[in-house]
């Protein structure tokens, strides 16, 4: 008896029933479809249904748009809201034109109404907050991005600006984040103009966040853009708090190394964690001790040393001794070659400078030139042999190092 033909159909599903059991909890269908316009009845597929599938996609994927059609075909239609042939509906076109409905919402509305009820949902503790800014690189020239509003709304400038994926000659947004201690939850974000100055936009933010919270006396925590006066004063005065790191170009940090050569600090012992590096590598040790010259604004500063960042500049400052090192003695032997360019001293000098700094041993060693005089006998043509001319010349050696001192570590 013939057995009966059949196909293998396999579908992904990976994580997607724990993301639907987040996303059913958040309410996030019920919240997008209560903030965007009503659908046109006569369309496939309602744009928040295209915007659901979206969502799923960039939390699990991240494929371009023109790849989800695709990439729905491979998932369990049930998985992603979809009937069992909708997935072919899932065009760019039709997910971009949910996108345009998505930006006539009130987003500021609909994200302070996620987010809320997030906290509820879950219980985040808003204690504590931490805050950073990265730069999105974007490729083009995006000439009607200029900041010209666009059915009532403002949009961003995407422009050049310091771009941390070091790549100046792209265009770039700027993207500001703010999570939760608790859990690491992402409670507020913020795209700005491709030029703005981190600095700039702390105000806003935990202004924000004082708004969500509904109170002054959390805890800001943010890297050294945050440390000016404009910022800190701002938040001392509205009775906050904050935690950030003083950059290395403000007075109070020579100030502080210039007071250890002369003082004795009295370092405490707040923490150890086993090696970040090696798991059989010895446990790091974070000491602190408050600095006797505060901040020129009248705050505290507490200096922090650790044991591990001792070790690893320890082992940089040698590699970078050992480079200067070698570079400084090829130089010697071609200032000792007959063929030798360098004539004058200040040529040596430039030469020796350039070989510190690039090497990043300036710090720690020091060079001295000596001029040699050689005199050198040749025969003068057309003179008898027991005549002879003399020839002098000065050569310039390079200098040789007199001193490798390793130097305090950089607290």
């Amino acid at each position: 008896m013939k057995q009966p033909a059949f196909e293998l159909d396999s579908k992904f599903v990976g994580a997607l029933p724990i993301l639907n059991n987040v996303l059913k909890r958040l309410h996030f269908s019920q919240l997008l479809r209560r903030h965007l316009p009503l659908p046109d009845p006569r369309a496939k597929m309602a744009p928040a249904q295209a915007l659901e599938v979206l969502t799923r996609n960039l939390i699990l994927a991240r494929v371009p748009l023109y790849a989800i059609r695709e990439w729905a075909r491979q998932v369990t239609p049930d998985l992603l809201g979809l009937e069992s042939d909708s997935a072919q509906d899932l065009s760019d076109d039709r997910l971009g034109r949910a996108l345009d409905r998505l930006f006539d919402v009130d987003r500021n509305a609909f994200l302070t109404e996620f987010v809320l009820h997030m906290i509820r949902v879950f219980q985040i503790d808003l204690e504590q907050f931490h805050n950073d800014s990265t730069s999105i690189t974007l490729q083009g020239e995006y000439a009607e991005a200029d900041g010209r509003r666009v059915r009532g709304k403002p949009t961003r400038v995407i422009s050049h600006g310091f771009n941390k994926d070091h790549r100046p000659d792209l265009k770039q947004l700027l993207w500001i984040l703010t999570v939760s201690a608790d859990g690491v939850v992402p409670v507020l974000f913020k795209v700005a103009d491709g030029n703005t100055e981190d600095s700039t936009t702390h105000i806003e933010t935990w202004t924000t966040l004082r708004r969500l919270v509904g109170r002054p006396d959390f805890l800001y925590v943010a890297d050294s853009k945050l440390c000016t006066g404009d910022n800190l004063q701002f938040i001392h005065s509205q009775s906050g708090y904050f935690v950030t790191v003083l950059p290395q170009s403000r007075k109070e940090d020579k100030l502080f190394k210039d007071w250890l050569q002369a003082h004795s600090a009295d370092w405490k012992e707040i923490a150890r964690r086993p090696n970040p590096i090696r798991k059989d590598g010895p446990w790091e040790i974070i000491m602190t001790v408050e600095s006797p010259i505060p901040d020129a604004n009248g705050f505290r500063l507490i200096w922090y040393h650790s044991s591990f960042k001792r070790e690893r500049d320890s082992q940089s400052r040698q590699t970078a001794i050992n480079r200067a090192w070698k570079a400084l003695e090829t130089i010697a032997e071609v200032l000792e070659g007959p063929r030798c360019r360098y004539r004058q001293r200040e040529g040596v000098a430039k030469k020796a400078e350039e070989i510190l700094r690039q090497a990043g041993a300036s710090r720690w060693l020091q060079y001295d030139i000596e001029q040699i005089e050689e005199h050198a006998y040749r025969r003068k043509a057309g003179t008898p042999r027991f005549g002879h001319a003399l020839a002098t010349r000065n050569k310039d050696p390079l200098p040789s190092p007199l001193e490798a001192d390793p130097g305090n570590d950089r607290i």
